[in-house]
């Protein structure tokens, strides 16, 4: 061994890709920054790009599909919470 400390690469927090020093970004999370949250996760510019720059009401239907088929692997909390979420946003949505 060369007793160089090795620099361990992060990976991102959603998608658990490698994410290199150019195309990564941290991810405020659980909190966004503009609600005042100062911790953030490794995360790639796709996965930021998908949470920040797309708004739910505009998500394409296979990414639906997706969240739908995965579902049932999340623990208890996170259905529950999930499954709230999409409540609010439907009655907001009904409300316009």
């Amino acid at each position: 061994m060369s007793g160089r400390k090795t620099e361990e690469i992060p990976i991102c927090f959603y998608c658990g890709a490698l994410v290199g020093r150019h195309d990564g970004q941290g991810d405020h999370f659980p909190i966004p920054k503009n609600q005042g949250g100062r911790v953030t996760v490794p995360c790639c510019s796709t996965c930021h790009d998908m949470k920040d720059r797309f708004p739910l009401e505009k998500w394409p239907a296979a990414w639906i599909s997706k969240v739908i088929e995965d579902f049932p692997n999340l623990n208890r909390e996170t259905r529950i919470f999930l499954a709230k979420a999409i409540r609010y946003f439907e009655e907001k949505r009904a409300r316009k």
